[in-house]
């Protein structure tokens, strides 16, 4: 059986949750023992594992995936992960960041994620009662004003 989850990443890749939205988000109904919220050092990439399929250009959609490999090689440091966000598109030669382009599935880079795992009930996947994305997304939004992207993630 694979393992499933999904994360919630800041639009911003470089925002920092502060220790008071911290505490906020811990008094939600939603948030439960299958939620973690991790804040890291440098920048990292979350990536949707096996649900991933593409990623095309944010302007003319043509499809990247044979440049972005090189791309994100060129973007990371091993020692402070990713620093170099900024590109411009090989297709139609615009600016733009590498968090901007169009995954299939939503991927994306971050400083601060929050991971929900579900659990499995009789052989299918549950989420606690009452959660629902879009409620978490704005419920995240409210506190931090900044938007939120949500990362589906299958291994």
């Amino acid at each position: 059986m694979s393992d499933f989850w999904f994360s919630f990443i800041p639009e911003d890749p470089r925002y920092v949750l502060s220790t008071s939205a911290i505490n906020k988000i811990k008094k939600f109904s939603w948030y439960e023992d299958n939620v973690t919220i991790i804040v890291n050092d440098t920048v990292k990439f979350a990536n949707a594992g096996s649900n991933f399929e593409r990623v095309s250009c944010p302007f003319c959609k043509s499809d990247l995936m044979s440049w972005w490999g090189g791309a994100m090689n060129e973007a990371h440091s091993e020692d402070a992960g990713f620093i170099k966000l900024d590109v411009v598109t090989p297709c139609c030669k615009k600016n733009t960041t590498l968090h901007s382009f169009d995954y299939y599935s939503s991927q994306g880079f971050y400083t601060t994620i929050i991971e929900m795992s579900p659990y499995f009930h009789q052989g299918t996947i549950r989420v606690p009662q009452g959660i629902h994305k879009d409620v978490i997304r704005q419920d995240l939004f409210e506190i931090t004003d900044v938007k939120w992207r949500v990362i589906y993630t299958i291994i």
